[in-house]
C-alpha cells in the first residue's frame, strides 16, 4: 500500500531531489562513495543506454526507487555486454509505454523508450507512427490520472528527446515529432531524456517547451525538481526501494 502521510505535508512546491542517468556508467557515480556523498537522493531515474548491473548498483547503494526506460542500444540489455539475452535490471521499475504513479511520493510519471528508427542493428527503435501509437496507448490511463488527480502527469522519462528541442540534426539523433505533440496535450512539468551526448558546457541542458522544462541528463545530473502535488512520507512507513515493484500503480 501507499505510504501514509499527513495532509499537512502535501502542497504546492515541495522539491524532491533526483539522480538521473543515461548512455554512459560514470566513475563518479560507480563508486563506492556513492551512498555517503549522495544519501539526501529520494528518486533514481534512468534514461537509457547503460548496463542492467549500473541500474542495479544505484539501487543497492542508494536503497532508493529506481525508475528506467530502455536506450536504443541493445548493449544494456545485459549486464556481460553479450547480445541476444535479455537481462533486465532488478529491483527496478520498466517505465517504457508506461504510466505509473509512485507510491512514496505520488509522483505521476510515464515512460517512453528507444530513439527514432535510423538502423536495423537495434531492437529498440521506432517509427514517428509507432511512437504515436505507444502514446495512443496511454493516454486512457493519463486521462484517468486527469480525472482522479486532477492532472495528467509530473515527469515524462524518455531516451530520445523531442525534435528541435535538445536533438541534432544527424539522423541517429534526431528527436520524435510525436512528442512535441505529447507534451503539447499532456503538459508534465519535466521531461528528462538521454540519447544526446552533450560535452559541450557552454550549452544549456534544459530547453523550456511550452510548459514543460526538457532536460538532457547526459552522462548523468542530481536535480532539484519542484512539484506541485508531491507527498513526503511518513519515514517509518515508506516502501523500500526493492519493494517498489509491488506498489507502484499503473492501473486506475
Amino acid at each position: 500500500m501507499p505510504a501514509p502521510f499527513n495532509q499537512s505535508e502535501e502542497g504546492p512546491g515541495t522539491t524532491l531531489r533526483l539522480l538521473a542517468v543515461s548512455d554512459e556508467v560514470d566513475q563518479r557515480i560507480y563508486s563506492s562513495s556513492l551512498r555517503e556523498r549522495m544519501s539526501d537522493i529520494q528518486l533514481v531515474i534512468g534514461c537509457g543506454d547503460v548496463p542492467a548491473s549500473y541500474l542495479e548498483f544505484l539501487v543497492d547503494s542508494l536503497n532508493r526507487p529506481v525508475y528506467y526506460v530502455l536506450g536504443n542500444h541493445a548493449e544494456e540489455l545485459t549486464r556481460s555486454g553479450d547480445r541476444g539475452v535479455p537481462k533486465l535490471p532488478e529491483g527496478c521499475v520498466d517505465l517504457g509505454g508506461k504510466v505509473i504513479r509512485d507510491p512514496t511520493y505520488g509522483i505521476l510519471m510515464a515512460g517512453l523508450p528507444g530513439s527514432p528508427r535510423y538502423s536495423e542493428r537495434e531492437p529498440v527503435q521506432y517509427t514517428e507512427f509507432q511512437m504515436n501509437l505507444m502514446m495512443l496507448k496511454m493516454s486512457p490511463r493519463l486521462i484517468w490520472n486527469r480525472i482522479r488527480y486532477g492532472r495528467y502527469l509530473d515527469l515524462l522519462v524518455t531516451h530520445a528527446p523531442p525534435r528541435d528541442v535538445n536533438d541534432r540534426e544527424d539522423i541517429a539523433h534526431r528527436g520524435f515529432r510525436a512528442m512535441r505533440a505529447f507534451l503539447k496535450r499532456f503538459a508534465p512539468a519535466y521531461q528528462v531524456h538521454g540519447h544526446i551526448h552533450l560535452y559541450d558546457r557552454s550549452i544549456s541542458n534544459t530547453v523550456r517547451f511550452l510548459d514543460t522544462d526538457v532536460i538532457n541528463i547526459y552522462p548523468y545530473q542530481t536535480l532539484d525538481l519542484t512539484f506541485d502535488h508531491v507527498r513526503l512520507p511518513n519515514p517509518m512507513t515508506a516502501v523500500p526501494a526493492r519493494g517498489i515493484l509491488d506498489d507502484v500503480e499503473q492501473r486506475p
